[in-house]
């Protein structure tokens, strides 16, 4: 059987309109080309695993609504396995807007709808799949309410109060000066004290928790939100996937020489423990490390130069071709030149994640361009 991974995250809805500012008048801008297509980091990363020939299991919801339909069908004609994926007709699907005026600059507004009503026995039930790796949720999955009950100390005596009766507590002296009816303080039972106090639980952490009791590997990216969990208690990292800004904020050394590289992945080491740490660096290298090993992996010079004003960052869909050849291989390395191909080709394009091209559509570029997809 296939090694397959486990995805649990938002579903959304999006629809992307180019705009021109300079047409704004009073409360409306005129906009350009549009069009709708899947959007969210965990469906990014289901589509382009399962594109490349990953066995995925993407849990996710949506609303008893078209959108929902549509998301479902294109899932599924990608090869994503649709186990888990669970309609809620209370909820809408989620939606994200999308408005920008060239390749450089946007804003994303989103409702979550749906996805962010995971329950606890739905994550339960993901993991019966028994996954080989799961992808750490890159965004909350819900919150729970709980209530914690604090036991609190004895309320003292009244002799230890001088005599002075406790809140909510009869003096021990009778009204009436009936010697009969006359308590004493030492007499009288002590009852506990108690005191309620509601949090909220993130089920995205339970999630890794549900993981970490099953021995299951993690492939994790550190980002705002994953920085939020307790990372120094994590165990059964396989991959951390990090950027170098991110990198840069945690040690105080920007790894842009191999020597910084490795003095902030010493640094992080102490804090995050995982087998392989890979740093992307820019839009099209990522620096590999094990402990021990270190290896540089850059882009074809060919996919640089059609891509260089793309952008400074990696595409989401890096995190879904790296666990594809990971999967496949078990070799970090042979994945993340795939990763870092995949992401250059597919960082900037207007609705990218309908771009992500097949295992043989990569193949064949790579044939017609001279592109080695696995080495440098």
């Amino acid at each position: 059987m296939k090694r397959k991974i486990l995805i649990l995250g938002g579903s959304y809805m999006n629809l992307q309109m180019k705009t021109d500012p300079r047409t704004k008048d009073g409360g409306i801008t005129l906009g350009g080309e549009y069009r709708f297509h899947p959007f969210g980091e965990a469906a990014a990363a289901a589509i382009t695993t399962a594109k490349l020939g990953g066995e995925c299991l993407f849990g996710t919801k949506f609303g008893d609504d078209t959108n929902g339909k549509r998301l479902y069908e294109y899932y599924k004609s990608c090869g994503i396995r649709t186990d888990l994926m669970k309609k809620d007709k209370s909820l809408q699907t989620g939606m994200s807007i999308t408005l920008y005026s060239d390749l450089e600059t946007h804003e994303t507004y989103v409702s979550k709808g749906a996805s962010e009503h995971f329950t606890k026995e739905e994550i339960d039930d993901a993991f019966i799949t028994m996954p080989d790796l799961f992808l750490v949720p890159p965004e909350e999955l819900g919150l729970e309410q709980r209530v914690a009950v604090m036991n609190m100390a004895p309320a003292s005596d009244a002799s230890a109060s001088g005599g002075t009766a406790q809140p909510g507590q009869e003096s021990t002296e009778d009204k009436a000066g009936d010697p009969e009816t006359k308590t004493s303080a030492s007499d009288m039972p002590e009852l506990p004290r108690t005191s309620e106090y509601r949090y909220e639980e993130s089920l995205a952490y339970y999630a890794v928790q549900k993981a970490q009791e099953r021995k299951t590997d993690l492939i994790m990216q550190y980002t705002p939100f994953t920085a939020k969990f307790p990372v120094e208690k994590m165990e059964n990292i396989k991959i951390l996937v990090i950027s170098d800004d991110a990198l840069y904020a945690l040690t105080g050394f920007f790894p842009n020489t191999t020597d910084k590289a490795l003095r902030s992945l010493v640094a992080l080491s102490q804090k995050i423990k995982a087998k392989y740490y890979v740093v992307q660096q820019g839009d099209d290298t990522a620096f590999i490390y094990d402990g021990k090993y270190y290896e540089t992996v850059t882009a074809p010079a060919a996919l640089r130069s059609v891509t260089k004003n793309a952008g400074k960052r990696m595409n989401p869909t890096f995190m879904g071709a790296l666990a594809a050849e990971y999967l496949e291989s078990k070799n970090v390395v042979r994945a993340c030149h795939l990763a870092v191909i995949v992401s250059l080709m597919t960082r900037a394009k207007f609705g990218s994640l309908e771009r992500v091209p097949s295992k043989a559509e990569l193949e064949a570029y790579a044939a017609e361009h001279g592109i080695d997809l696995y080495h440098g």
